[in-house]
């Protein structure tokens, strides 16, 4: 019996998240969403810097009065160890422990220390430590082996003498290529048969986002074209989708790694990552691995959204926050309830939470005309239809309200086909223009004309307007594929409405045969899209493509890649942002050069130049490898930094600081440094940027930093 389960008759709640995190987000909550297999995946493709030790050997049988003992092989380890024994003795019902900690130590001891990340083109000294604990140990030579592009200045070979038993410490110069990725770093010390090994790894990346650009050519039945390429940026970071489409191309490789690749994580943004993927695989041929990551990116998308949600059933902007977002619960919502549709677990409860928040607001929704709150409703009574529970009596007072905007009666009209009402939509349908420029509301729901022109496409798809939607969908393709910048929701609305579009247009097919390197492939699929990756060498490629069918097809190939560090251009448009260093007391230091451990603090100061507020503004700044961030959160409770904003999420290796300005508002935000590793950093610039209105935005020049005794 003492081996069996047993139910915890308790219930445990804890409020960890809540203390440890009181001054900025979840602590470790952080997975990554959506993405290229090596831009995300959480833990995954972090290098691994401390591994413990945890052995476990047994049950074996003692015989009475009889002694045994065994042999334990460690792994490469210094410090102290626990062994534990746990007895039992069954029929007697007796029970007992004993433990011992043993230090375990050579005669001779090597330690390194290096910083969590480091940067292209930067150098960092390696400090060893080496630790003789016996006096036979006289002369040690010190050797150092590094991997993928990171490299030891000098001689990698150092020797150190001891008189008696003592500790040491040896530095060497490592120095970044261009690569990216994991480097590892082995420091092995020798002396006479005594032999010590230390392996450290470290995170090599590039701060710089990736850039891209894209070829189009357009392929008229049976004819051949070849599309030519240059890589850029640095070696490694380059990739290339080709894109093959039916209908005139919507970008929908570049428009999707967008959504994929955008650093911040609200709600409006999280559900935009995923949303349009669950439709890829009903408009696009992709290959199986692509499938797969979708439907991980899809349910950890689902997963963080539960965790948004309020006891009320509504969804804040920021996780933590305690206002529920209008906008944000129904797109949340909304996703929510397509992909369960698509056969995907919701999280347990959220959806009669969910439904039971939308229909209170539903009957409280009182007009308010500065706001345009009417597109808020109306969006909701359009959820509430598409999750099967139609409030009519709220749809009807929304019909009968004077003033509401063309985009509210459009999306009420898609609200009454959900829920049965065909005809009601179609005459309110017949009272709004397609074409009409949308209003200032926008600003309240994170809208734009485009993303206004995808949710009327859904409408006239519900109605049936087939020729209606065939013009609206070619001016949004041609919109999406030009090179011009979208919020993410009016990415995510243009890429879901076009998918609906796609498959209600039925698709006209694809058949292509391309050769790369003398390589052939056929791409035959039923489908409007079809989405392969291409290898790709550095500096020139090319593409041979031969079109099978009747049909006109159009290619593009996308090209990406990362700037090298130092190449970031400044910008300042309606906002002005800068950067000083002071030291504790309060003096403007210079940190160009800078000593070794000194404490002190980067003030960043936004001023916003309009005449008028701005809402939903990041201000990310990524630091140098050598500097770490003071965590005031849970030491010093914030008396050096006290900042105020809707939302701080700090990492590793940058912070981010989101909130809104007034007309002209200043706002100053202070982030508390250590300079930890000696060596030469490069310093980022600034980013500062209105989420949704790209306009707003400033980005400072990086400059060289050195860390120095």
């Amino acid at each position: 019996s003492f081996y069996v389960r047993e139910a915890l008759g308790v219930k445990t709640w804890d409020i960890y998240d809540d203390v440890i995190g009181a001054y900025g987000g979840k602590i470790n909550q952080i997975f990554s969403i959506g993405g290229d297999q090596d831009l995300g995946g959480g833990k995954a493709k972090k290098a691994n810097r401390f591994k413990p030790v945890v052995l476990y050997y047994g049950p074996f049988k003692l015989g009475k009065g009889e002694t045994k003992s065994h042999e334990l092989k460690l792994p490469k380890y210094i410090g102290s160890v626990r062994t534990m024994v746990v007895a039992g003795d069954a029929n007697t019902s007796a029970y007992g422990s004993v433990e011992k900690a043993t230090q375990v130590k050579s005669p001779l001891m090597v330690l390194a220390s290096l910083p969590r990340k480091i940067s292209p083109s930067e150098k960092v000294t390696l400090p060893v430590t080496v630790f003789a604990t016996e006096n036979k140990i006289k002369n040690v030579s010190i050797q150092v082996k590094t991997s993928n592009g990171l490299k030891v200045m000098g001689s990698a070979v150092q020797s150190l003498n001891f008189a008696q038993p003592d500790e040491k410490m040896a530095y060497f110069n490592l120095v970044v290529g261009s690569a990216t990725g994991i480097a590892k770093v082995q420091v092995i010390a020798t002396s006479g048969s005594e032999k010590s090994v230390y392996d450290v790894e470290i995170d090599m990346t590039n701060p710089n986002p990736v850039t891209s650009t894209f070829t189009d050519v357009v392929l008229t039945p049976n004819s051949t074209k070849t599309i030519s390429w240059k890589t850029f940026g640095i070696a490694g970071s380059n990739k290339a989708r080709l894109e093959v489409s039916s209908m005139p191309s919507m970008n929908l490789n570049g428009r999707l790694q967008f959504l994929i690749q955008y650093p911040h994580g609200c709600v409006e943004q999280t559900t935009s990552s995923v949303f349009p993927q669950l439709y890829l695989g009903d408009v696009a041929d992709i290959d199986a691995k692509r499938k797969e990551l979708i439907q991980k990116n899809i349910a950890a998308g689902i997963a963080r959204l539960g965790n948004f949600q309020l006891p009320n059933g509504g969804m804040p902007y920021w996780q933590g926050n305690a206002i529920a977002d209008d906008w944000g619960t129904s797109y949340a919502g909304h996703f929510l309830i397509e992909a369960e549709k698509k056969g995907y677990v919701l999280p347990i409860n959220f959806k009669s939470k969910w439904l039971g928040y939308q229909q209170k607001e539903a009957k409280q929704w009182r007009f308010e005309p500065k706001y345009g709150n009417d597109l808020a409703q109306a969006y909701r009574l359009y959820t509430l239809a598409l999750a099967g529970n139609a409030d009519l009596s709220a749809m009807n007072r929304l019909r009968e309200t004077k003033g509401i905007s063309n985009e509210s009666m459009l999306r009420l009209a898609a609200a009454y086909v959900l829920a049965g009402q065909k005809s009601a939509g179609q005459s309110l349908f017949l009272k709004t223009s397609i074409d009409g420029s949308s209003d200032g509301y926008s600003y309240y729901y994170y809208g734009s004309s485009e993303r206004n022109r995808a949710m009327a496409l859904e409408t006239m798809l519900l109605l049936d307007q087939k020729q209606k939607a065939f013009v609206t969908a070619t001016k949004l393709a041609k919109e999406m594929s030009a090179n011009q910048w979208m919020s993410t929701q009016t990415t995510a609305y243009c890429l879901y409405a076009m998918s609906k579009f796609a498959v209600s247009n039925g698709p006209k097919g694809i058949n292509i045969q391309f050769s790369k390197n003398g390589k052939g492939e056929t791409i035959n699929t039923g489908k409007s899209v079809a989405d392969r990756s291409l290898s790709v060498a550095s500096g020139a490629n090319s593409i041979t493509l031969k079109n099978n069918k009747a049909n006109t097809v159009y290619v593009r190939v996308l090209n990406t890649g990362i700037l090298p560090i130092g190449q970031e251009n400044a910008v300042q448009s309606d906002v002005t942002a800068s950067i000083v260093f002071k030291n504790r007391k309060g003096s403007v230091i210079n940190v160009s050069k800078i000593n070794q451990g000194t404490e002190f603090v980067a003030e960043v100061t936004i001023k916003n130049q309009r005449g008028e507020s701005v809402q939903n503004v990041a201000l990310s700044q990524i630091l140098p490898s050598g500097f770490e961030i003071v965590n005031t959160r849970f030491t010093d409770y914030g008396d050096a930094v006290n900042n105020i904003a809707d939302y701080i999420d700090i990492r590793d290796d940058r912070t981010n600081f989101y909130f809104g300005l007034k007309a002209r508002e200043t706002k100053v935000f202070r982030i508390l440094l250590n300079a930890s590793y000696l060596g030469n950093y490069y310093l980022p610039g600034l980013q500062c940027e209105a989420m949704y209105d790209n306009t707003f935005l400033a980005r400072t020049k990086g400059f060289w930093v050195e860390v120095v005794k």
